[in-house]
């Protein structure tokens, strides 16, 4: 808890039993939930994440194997976020490179702004590899050209927000897309409640489950679509929760 504000911490994740355990006992100790999120993972990432389940009272193992084309993020994400019951929800890779110890500094900075929403933005940052730095330019570019506003960082895997604004976030993509789509709702339906927070990414664990170019067309030709068509919600099917 910080103030008086409940936190919980929504992490999905795929075949990251490698590194788990070091990571889940390194998550500070304010925050009142974990929930862990497991989407087809091949590895021992839902047995290590029993194991700490039945050893970390705050820690809630979810299993959701649900995918888009073999990509899950999204359905996993929206299954955390679901599940959760903090006043204050903290989206986060498991993957390490973002930091969820910072969460007391942004929660400051989201009540100087009077913010409900804040997306976590890595840049600018010269560690990151130039050419991953050029695809988020360009699909920030696209993003101002079609909706209007201008992001730092359209494909941040962090956010801080309000529990109280999920129903306004109106989330479908099962995929990757869910990153970009819960940025450009949270900016279309909250409006100067939305904005983002500067952040700096740490060094990852364990392999990355994306081809960034593969993965940064299929966003470019999501965002051009999203841009004429509304939205549509999906039914939640029962999540099997271990």
């Amino acid at each position: 808890m910080i103030g008086h504000y409940s936190i919980s911490l929504v992490m999905p994740c795929r075949n990251e039993a490698s590194h788990l355990e070091s990571l889940i006992m390194d998550v500070p100790d304010y925050y009142d939930e974990i929930l862990l999120v497991s989407n087809k993972s091949t590895d021992d990432t839902v047995s290590v994440g029993k194991n700490l389940e039945d050893r970390i009272p705050r820690l809630h193992l979810i299993v959701d194997d649900r995918s888009a084309d073999g990509i899950g993020y999204g359905y996993a994400h929206m299954t955390g976020i679901d599940a959760a019951t903090g006043d204050i929800i903290v989206c986060a890779d498991s993957d390490g490179t973002y930091p969820i110890d910072r969460v007391p500094d942004i929660l400051h900075e989201m009540s100087r702004r009077r913010l409900s929403f804040a997306s976590c933005t890595r840049y600018p940052d010269p560690s990151i590899p130039h050419a991953l730095q050029l695809g988020v330019r360009t699909l920030n570019c696209e993003i101002a050209v079609l909706y209007g506003f201008h992001l730092h960082d359209s494909l941040s895997g962090m956010w801080v927000f309000k529990r109280e604004v999920v129903p306004q976030l109106h989330l479908t993509q099962g995929d990757w897309n869910l990153s970009p789509q819960i940025k450009l709702n949270a900016h279309k339906y909250l409006g100067k409640r939305f904005g983002e927070v500067k952040i700096t990414q740490k060094i990852r664990l364990g392999e990355t489950k994306q081809s960034y170019v593969k993965t940064g067309l299929h966003h470019l030709f999501w965002i051009l679509s999203n841009r004429f068509h509304e939205p549509q919600e999906i039914q939640k099917p029962d999540q099997e929760k271990d």
